[in-house]
């Protein structure tokens, strides 16, 4: 996209005027001020843009990748869970505090370095569909920074992607394209009991997605470019291929139950409640809430201003093992049988929805 300048006049009011333009360093000294940034975003633009998946939350290494430590996480995460909703953000920092965090030396600027986060939120702000026709680069800059890389995919993902047998476990022919010439050192380091396959735990257990990008990062300068990126984009075109992720199979490892872990791959809260909430309205009654979310106790719980329906916002709290554990009757922590089967008629709702 040719970025073009196109300038507003606000006329003189009681409170500024925001403006959407082109570009977020208006006057082009290359420093980005907080009253560019005011003028162009909203604190909740910024988390809209943030939140790649859609579901209202942001995750700790999200917020790592944002501000270089996970500090402002535990600070914000009032309940103690996983995540940061919209709310928590919103209610604990500003916009201006929000600037202030990427601004590591204080001098009420962001120079180039510290501009990188700011300009890939405002360049997703400008053009949303970004974020979707190309979750991985983004921002289009050329190059994959950490942030889009773990806001695109997930190591559950690349593991069910790279798993061309489908048996659970990785052979070094499998990991060959990703890890190229280092295939087989990687292979015996994680290999923790030395049986010749690695298993999806011996996987998840010595790695991560994050340590992942940071092999690929030859020259440690925290962005895949070149031939640093050859390997991530081969897991994420597998990943975009792959019939099971694409094409919607729950039961990821074929065993004939589902998993909270498989259900969560698929699809996210939101998701769900938007495709439970048949009239549309954002709101659920009490037997809505019943038939498909929780019990009349979480319904009361979650009902903090009474009026005997729960709207989006005052079920943020909630996260998929709610409504996973509202359909595990038994308990098990699977969905078997008729259980598997009305989780699947979400799953159908959902993907019809999108």
């Amino acid at each position: 996209m040719a970025p073009f300048l196109i300038l507003f006049v606000a006329l003189a009011s009681a409170s500024p005027v925001r403006r959407q333009t082109d570009v977020l360093d208006i006057n082009a000294d290359g420093l980005i001020s907080y009253d560019e940034v005011f003028h162009a975003m909203t604190l909740h633009d910024a988390l809209v843009a943030l939140d790649i998946d859609g579901d209202q939350f942001l995750y700790l290494p999200q917020i790592v990748e944002l501000f270089g430590d996970g500090s402002i996480f535990y600070q914000l995460n009032n309940n103690g869970d996983d995540h940061l909703s919209f709310g928590e953000v919103q209610h604990g920092l500003t916009l201006r505090e929000f600037f202030d965090l990427f601004d590591k030396n204080g001098d009420g600027m962001l120079d180039a370095t510290e501009s990188y986060q700011m300009n890939y939120i405002y360049n997703t702000i400008k053009n949303p569909d970004a974020a979707i026709s190309n979750l991985l680069d983004a921002n289009g800059d050329g190059k994959l920074s950490k942030l889009e890389v773990l806001g695109a995919m997930t190591l559950d993902e690349s593991m069910i992607a790279m798993d061309m047998d489908g048996d659970g476990f990785f052979t070094v022919q499998e990991l060959a394209p990703i890890f190229g010439n280092d295939t087989q050192v990687t292979f015996d380091r994680l290999d923790a009991n030395m049986d010749g396959k690695l298993s999806y735990d011996e996987v998840t257990s010595a790695t991560s997605l994050d340590r992942i990008f940071d092999f690929y990062d030859l020259d440690g300068d925290g962005y895949l470019t070149g031939s640093e990126t050859d390997g991530i984009y081969y897991v994420y075109n597998a990943i975009l291929t792959n019939p099971i992720l694409v094409h919607g199979g729950l039961d990821a490892d074929g065993d004939g139950k589902l998993s909270l872990a498989e259900v969560e791959l698929v699809m996210n809260v939101h998701e769900v409640l938007v495709a439970l909430d048949d009239d549309g309205d954002n709101h659920f009654s009490l037997q809505e809430f019943v038939a498909h979310i929780g019990d009349e106790t979480l319904f009361n719980a979650l009902d903090h201003n009474h009026d005997m329906t729960l709207s989006f916002g005052e079920l943020h709290t909630i996260g998929m093992d709610t409504i996973f554990n509202k359909y595990d009757k038994d308990g098990s922590g699977f969905l078997e049988g008729h259980e598997a089967d009305e989780m699947l008629i979400v799953y159908d709702m959902v993907m019809a929805g999108q």
